[in-house]
């Protein structure tokens, strides 16, 4: 979730507004990507890519760098997690593709409604664009 980036900005979307969400932190599989330095993080096999590697996560599905309120690694995390924005993924994604992703473990639902929400709120007060920014 790049908070001050522009994560899906060739999608129309631009900062993510994650204002302490940390849906993304939970039961989610990030993989590492190519250009990620596996030995920075604690890692895991991922359950649904063989031979690829996932963050760890703890015993209730949480990832092992969720703290009490946020992400303890984001800005130096790996891409896939500077990158993530739910609103990319909702507009990509529809409901019955979610629903088949959240039932193979491979994307939680709560990620995708919260990619709606965001991208429904936006529709009724769309964010104030600067040019030259």
């Amino acid at each position: 979730m790049r908070r001050g980036g522009s994560a899906g900005a060739a999608n129309g979307v631009s900062v993510v507004p994650c204002n302490g969400c940390t849906r993304c932190c939970h039961g989610d599989a990030v993989r590492l990507l190519p250009g990620d330095d596996a030995s920075q993080y604690q890692t895991e096999p991922h359950p649904v890519l063989p031979g690829e590697r996932m963050l760890a996560h703890r015993a209730d599905g949480d990832c092992v760098y969720l703290g009490e309120s946020s992400c303890t690694i984001h800005d130096r995390g790996p891409r896939m997690c500077q990158e993530m924005d739910c609103r990319v993924i909702a507009q990509g994604v529809s409901w019955t593709q979610a629903r088949k992703l959240d039932a193979n473990g491979r994307l939680p639902m709560a990620i995708w409604r919260r990619g709606r929400e965001l991208l429904k709120a936006e529709k009724k007060n769309p964010p104030i664009r600067r040019s030259g920014v």
